[in-house]
């Protein structure tokens, strides 16, 4: 009897910790236009929707424009200082979880909470479009002096170009956002 017990309660707690384990696509219905390992494709695509309704929502709720949210986010948004808690959405802080969970972010880490050395955030960077660009971060990455302070002014050049070279938005979101995000959780985070 006892032993039919132990399994019962086993099979709930396991049952329970995969399901707490499962993320929510909310945008697994959009054009998956980042294309790396199979494994982070959905994840990134994910992750780039998701920063960029996050900016929509707060810099341009009404002409979803890119280049006006990207705009007004990138400068605060690559030095550290944009309000990330007034930014953010429901659907952001599981998404750093799980950019966690896959080792993409790095909790404690600095300057930097993005792995750079992650096959995906490679795959990412090594698709930007702009050669000057990826050649820069790709040799600050490989010196170990990758900052994203470093870009707050040079992306802001860069923002207008976001929805044509998608690796570059998703870098953007990453490093500028994601990343950030990290510095203010779990206790500054907003209930929803």
């Amino acid at each position: 009897m006892k032993k039919i017990v132990f399994l019962i309660l086993t099979t709930v707690i396991l049952t329970s910790c995969e399901q707490k384990a499962k993320f929510d696509f909310k945008f697994a219905d959009q054009e998956q236009v980042i294309s790396c390992s199979e494994d982070y494709n959905a994840l990134l695509n994910e992750a780039l929707y998701s920063f960029e309704n996050d900016l929509y929502t707060k810099y341009d709720s009404i002409n979803k424009s890119k280049t006006k949210a990207y705009g007004a986010f990138i400068y605060r948004g690559m030095d550290g200082s944009a309000k990330y808690d007034e930014i953010m959405t429901e659907n952001t802080h599981p998404l750093v979880q799980k950019l966690i969970a896959e080792n993409i972010l790095i909790k404690d880490k600095a300057p930097s909470h993005l792995n750079y050395e992650h096959p995906a955030v490679q795959c990412v960077v090594n698709n930007i479009k702009d050669e000057e660009l990826k050649n820069t971060i790709q040799a600050l990455i490989d010196t170990k002096t990758m900052n994203p302070k470093l870009f707050n002014s040079r992306f802001r050049n860069f923002g207008r170009n976001a929805d044509k070279d998608r690796y570059l938005a998703l870098f953007i979101g990453l490093d500028g956002y994601y990343q950030q995000i990290l510095n203010i959780m779990p206790q500054e985070l907003p209930t929803y």
